[in-house]
Formats: C-alpha cells, structure tokens, sequence
C-alpha cells in the first residue's frame, strides 16, 4: 500500500511511539483486557464504561498510545 519511502518513515515513527492514539476495537473489552493483561501488557487505563460502551487504554513496546474499544451491538 505504500512506497518504500513512506513505509520507512511511518516504520521511524512507530517506533518512537510518536504515533497519534490508536484504535483496536473488541467483542468484549473486559475479557480482552483480562487476557493481554495475563500476557504482560500494562495498561494505563482499566476498562470504563461511557458513551455507551466500554473501552480501555494501553501502550505497545515502543510507547505508542492505544485505545481498545468494545463495539457497540
């Protein structure tokens, strides 16, 4: 999908965790955090439950910020 070029900066980026918040979105944010959780990720934020459903955040290795959101049914 992208150029060599474009793939090498947004590799540089990536790894600085200077990404801006990413998103992963999950049947269940309680049990999905259970189980990262059991593997080692820390997360910076538990899950809460707002707008109508849940959502939890975390940092990958290289410090970039995520949001793992329940999808709404």
């Amino acid at each position: 999908m992208l150029d060599a070029g474009t793939a090498q900066t947004l590799r540089e980026i990536v790894a600085k965790g200077a990404m801006p918040p990413l998103v992963l979105v999950v049947d269940d944010c309680r049990a999905a955090y259970d189980r990262m959780r059991a593997r080692g990720v820390e997360f910076t934020q538990e899950p809460v439950e707002r707008f109508g459903t849940v959502d939890a955040g975390f940092r990958d290795p290289s410090g970039n910020g995520w949001k793992m959101i329940q999808a709404r049914r």
